[in-house]
């Protein structure tokens, strides 16, 4: 490229999000492709930017350029790109240095793992890939491209009756439903050729439906007290037809201990799942163009972007939807049930409350009494939280948040488990911490287990010691919270 003279040289900017990349279901040497690009529209070469999320021959990250449909290198020596990763405000975290289009860029995944928060921040990945080449000057400078992981949180119950009497010859088994009933996986619970009492908890988990890729699992026993107590996390996943890794992990307890400690006194021993399970794609696709013209820095163009999808972003194609959807809830035509307050009625729709949250679909799912009656009692929200969530529910939209609103929102969303409203409400209150809140935020996640949103209110809090730790709040929450101020303190010497 030396050789070419500087008028011909020309650059063109991809920036590439991925959500949900924690739950990328590609095996070590598959690939999670762009969505394809050019440089000039009605252009033939398309190109498309490969990541490798368990990398392509050892366990490192792996990206590289290529042109579409070509598995192997292309040599071009007139095309060179650099990639960097990206923060949530758009600056750059990591550079892997410029390579020609047939080469391949490494990132150690040491780095994803140690700094989790700042790389993957709310679990997105945020790729800039600059190409340089001869050529004719392109008309697009810039395109950002969005490819989101569709994932299913679930959280369910199961409880095992006349536990004392499971022996090794004996298979407990839980059946998974989607939220349109249709049925996901099996959960297996057996026992090993151990003495009686002394025998281990095996859990073997058998896909059913195609759709799965992978999945997460985090396993509880609830103990006498009524306490979760952990019991294992584990994750797989689904290659034609059967799980790539063994589904089958050991709970942490034998029966023995669990008869001593944990199930109840009427010999029921209760599990509790907290599932995640990643389904494919759920949207890719390109969101924004740049042209040559334009005033904004990369960065601002970037954090523009950014902002807009993380706060605001229906596609065109399910305005109409949201418009019927918002004037059913309006004309409340075909309501089923209520939510009461202390105050107010609103009429709702079953099928609407249950596709939404899985707490209200497993109320409206058996015989509560909240399905008999036909009234849901909310009197612990206030009006203008219940209207804010019901819009969220039918819409997926937020309206005009403000600090308090917000957190009563998100108290709210983790009430009923609806985990994408309490991100989004995390993500808000993130963006506006200050000295005079931080506080009240550490408190807030520690309450929800919120990590994200407990590291920035404790190093906003540690950023400015000198005013915080001499507020009313940081008085109150020493007196209240006395292990919570001392962890806060402690990440001065200990690293998190």
């Amino acid at each position: 490229m030396a050789s070419q003279e500087i008028s011909k040289i020309h650059f063109y900017t991809i920036t590439w999000a991925v959500n949900n990349f924690s739950y990328c279901w590609q095996k070590k040497g598959e690939a999670l492709a762009s969505p394809s690009f050019f440089f000039n529209k009605g252009e033939e070469t398309k190109w498309k930017l490969l990541l490798f999320p368990r990398g392509r021959i050892d366990d490192d990250y792996t990206l590289c350029l290529r042109r579409e449909n070509d598995c192997e290198a292309v040599e071009n020596e007139n095309v060179r790109y650099n990639i960097k990763i990206l923060a949530a405000n758009g600056s750059i975290l990591h550079i892997c240095e410029s390579r020609y289009s047939s080469d391949e860029v490494t990132i150690e995944r040491g780095l994803f793992s140690r700094e989790a928060r700042k790389y993957l921040p709310q679990d997105i990945l945020t790729l800039r890939c600059r190409i340089t080449f001869v050529g004719k000057e392109p008309e697009i400078r810039q395109l950002f491209a969005r490819t989101i992981i569709n994932v299913e949180n679930m959280s369910f119950q199961w409880s095992i009756e006349k536990f004392s009497n499971f022996t090794p010859e004996e298979i407990k088994t839980f059946v998974i439903k989607s939220t349109s009933k249709d049925v996901m996986m099996k959960i297996n619970l057996f026992l090993t050729e151990a003495q009686y009492s002394m025998s281990n908890i095996f859990m073997n988990i058998c896909p059913v439906a195609q759709c799965v890729k992978y999945f997460t699992v985090r396993t509880f026993i609830l103990n006498s007290k009524n306490s979760k107590v952990d019991s294992g996390e584990f994750k797989c996943w689904f290659d034609s037809g059967k799980w790539f890794d063994n589904g089958t992990f050991p709970l942490k307890f034998t029966k023995k201990n669990l008869m001593n400690n944990f199930y109840s006194p009427s010999d029921v021993l209760t599990l509790i799942f907290e599932l995640t399970i990643s389904t494919g794609l759920a949207f890719e696709g390109v969101e924004k163009i740049v042209s040559m013209h334009t005033s904004l820095t990369p960065n601002e163009v970037t954090q523009s972007w950014r902002n807009y999808n993380a706060l605001e972003n229906i596609s065109d194609s399910s305005c109409a939807l949201t418009t019927d959807l918002m004037s059913l809830y309006k004309e409340q035509s075909l309501c089923d049930m209520k939510l009461q307050t202390k105050t107010n009625i609103f009429p709702v729709h079953t099928v609407i409350l249950g596709a939404r949250s899985p707490v209200f679909r497993a109320m409206f799912s058996s015989e509560m009494k909240e399905k008999i009656s036909g009234c849901v009692d909310v009197s612990d929200l206030d009006d203008e939280t219940v209207r804010r969530l019901l819009l969220y529910f039918y819409t997926d939209k937020l309206e005009d948040l403000k600090w308090n609103v917000t957190i009563q929102l998100y108290k709210a969303a983790d009430k009923y488990s609806v985990i994408s409203l309490k991100e989004r409400c995390s993500l808000f209150l993130n963006r506006n911490l200050h000295v005079e809140n931080a506080c009240e935020a550490l408190i807030l996640s520690d309450l929800h287990e919120d990590k994200d949103l407990k590291i920035t209110a404790q190093n906003c809090i540690l950023s400015n010691a000198t005013e915080i730790l001499k507020s009313e709040e940081w008085k109150l929450l020493v007196n209240t919270y006395s292990k919570l101020a001392i962890e806060t303190m402690s990440r001065n010497w200990i690293q998190d």
